[in-house]
């Protein structure tokens, strides 16, 4: 039963525009949650925003076990007994938090998990990421490949690639192709594989190709290394910030000197997204 309803006629707080958690900060939560959740019970699932309450029913979930949680592409999966899967996406500005005493304020709170022990918080201040139950696995057929998977190489972009006249920025954000790359990763990977975002994605050759794997993988490893970037909402499980925003090569860095070759660095949009290049290293 939903608790409390957001008011829509709530003033809003202006704050920097939230960036979509991409793999590295789901990866992060779910290394944050795992040991903390897994082989926990639900004991009861409060709901306090009439959206999430349109999607699930809270009572359905307790006493359920949480066998596994998981990352798929941008989703955090939490494997129940019983064959179900809890799917949550955090979208713009949403967050889990994991803590021990139950929240005392529910402000942007849109849902709290009481566990056996401790609380799992779903907080979110734009109120546009998804709580929902699917059957085990599904949502593995609606995603494409791992990136950080042996199976993401040389041979399986070269396949997608071909004949695709999609500017190659636009192309790995394709979840369908791609799963969990969004704008910012986008851009680094662009950087260290020396490739124009606006390069059409078949005009790639095959060392241009083996450069785009290699770099996506060491991107996004060292990324989670670093318990991925924070810009504006980004927290991890236990409300720490990401660290990778201080290495970041491109993204955010428009009319600076460019790290490799000094050229200033330019901002352009493409297909509505703000996209920084170098153009001497990026060809």
């Amino acid at each position: 039963m939903c608790k409390r309803f957001f008011s829509a006629s709530a003033p809003i707080v202006k704050k920097k525009r939230g960036k979509m958690p991409e793999l590295p900060e789901v990866e992060t939560i779910v290394q944050g949650l795992k040991p903390k959740l897994a082989q926990q019970k639900i004991r009861q699932l409060r709901i306090y925003d009439s959206k999430i309450e349109r999607m699930l029913v809270g009572e359905y979930l307790s006493g359920r076990r949480i066998i596994n949680i998981r990352r798929r592409g941008k989703y955090i999966v939490f494997e129940l007994n019983g064959d179900l899967d809890l799917i949550v996406h955090l979208r713009m500005s949403g967050g889990l938090l994991y803590q021990q005493n139950e929240p005392q304020s529910i402000r942007w709170v849109r849902a709290v998990m009481k566990l056996d022990d401790g609380f799992l918080i779903f907080q979110d201040r734009r109120r546009l990421g998804v709580m929902e139950l699917s059957h085990s696995r599904s949502l593995d057929l609606r995603l494409g490949m791992e990136p950080l998977s042996s199976d993401f190489n040389s041979d399986y972009l070269r396949q997608k690639l071909a004949g695709s006249k999609r500017p190659i920025k636009v192309f790995l954000m394709d979840q369908t192709i791609v799963a969990g790359i969004g704008n910012i990763y986008a851009q680094e990977i662009l950087f260290v594989a020396g490739v124009h975002p606006q390069r059409e994605a078949r005009s790639l050759n095959n060392n241009e190709i083996r450069k785009l794997v290699k770099a996506t993988k060491s991107i996004l490893a060292m990324a989670i290394k670093h318990q991925g970037t924070t810009v504006s909402d980004f927290q991890n499980a236990d409300a720490s910030e990401g660290n990778f925003q201080n290495f970041l090569k491109v993204y955010g860095r428009n009319n600076k000197p460019c790290l490799v070759c000094g050229t200033v660095i330019r901002k352009i949009k493409l297909q509505g997204r703000t996209t920084y290049f170098c153009e001497k290293c990026q060809k």
